[in-house]
């Protein structure tokens, strides 16, 4: 059973959710990993609290404000440090000036009932924890009892170090292979979630390996798919489990935080792992 709720939602913001490392090892069985969009940032925000990696986070486009219904040690990705909340304290996460996905870290992690060994609400399979909403009251776990050694966080690279791809299983089907995405820069659209990140049209040409129709394949976070107007899709936490489009390509997993958290209409470019 739960502890005593420490947080209270005032409002939900936008593509907010209870996130963690996520579930694996279960695609077999069409349940897809789900977990932090960004890992790292995931991550590095438990490391300021004392938490674990595995401690569930609130991961947010932003507009997202909680309050503290007794005093609490929070750390933000939108200002990279650590706080302490009074009782009654509220703290409002924007959305963040240069990146796409904030998380808010509890000292304790949210404390929600696991499903399938993980606390991450799946919102393309509705698998996980209920959907946040105004008014939901969070518990949080026990004090890990780490000490606390740093109160910020250092800045990330910059997003636009050339993202690494590996080829994909149908890289053979368009001329030139992997060069055809790694030849110019790439624009993120607007449609971006945590299915999958879309970016603009490019010129692809198939080659004499593919074919006309092909099954459904399953995938994996970072797959890069093609589809018939010449749009990459770049999959990320939440993406289908199967997919009618060829995969040229896959992000390396260290590069794909990077990748979803280039803000809509700046450039992102690729190198061969």
């Amino acid at each position: 059973m739960n502890a005593a709720p420490a947080l209270r939602i005032v409002r939900i913001g936008f593509a907010t959710t209870i996130q963690d490392r996520g579930r694996s090892g279960l695609g077999h069985l069409g349940v897809p990993t789900a977990g932090a969009v960004d890992r790292h940032v995931h991550d590095q925000m438990n490391r300021l609290v004392g938490n674990s990696s595995e401690a569930a986070t609130i991961e947010t486009m932003g507009a997202f404000v909680v309050e503290a219904l007794r005093p609490v040690v929070v750390a933000t990705s939108t200002d990279g440090h650590r706080h302490t909340l009074a009782a009654g304290a509220r703290l409002r996460i924007d959305a963040p000036a240069n990146s796409v996905w904030a998380y808010l870290a509890v000292r304790g992690g949210i404390d929600v009932t696991p499903v399938l060994g993980s606390r991450s609400q799946d919102t393309l399979g509705g698998v996980g924890p209920p959907a946040l909403a105004v008014g939901t009251l969070l518990a949080i776990g026990s004090d890990p009892g780490t000490s606390l050694d740093a109160d910020h966080a250092p800045p990330r690279a910059p997003t636009n170090d050339r993202i690494r791809l590996w080829e994909g299983p149908q890289h053979d089907w368009f001329v030139g292979g992997l060069d055809s995405l790694t030849a110019r820069p790439w624009s993120v659209t607007s449609e971006l979630s945590r299915v999958g990140v879309r970016l603009d049209r490019g010129e692809f040409r198939q080659s004499a390996r593919a074919r006309m129709t092909m099954p459904s394949i399953g995938l994996t976070p970072g797959a890069v798919q093609i589809t018939p107007a010449g749009e990459p899709i770049v999959m990320s936490a939440n993406h289908p489990t199967t997919g009618g489009y060829p995969v040229i390509a896959v992000v390396d997993p260290d590069d794909l935080g990077r990748l979803v958290q280039v803000r809509p209409g700046a450039t992102v470019a690729f190198r061969r792992a």
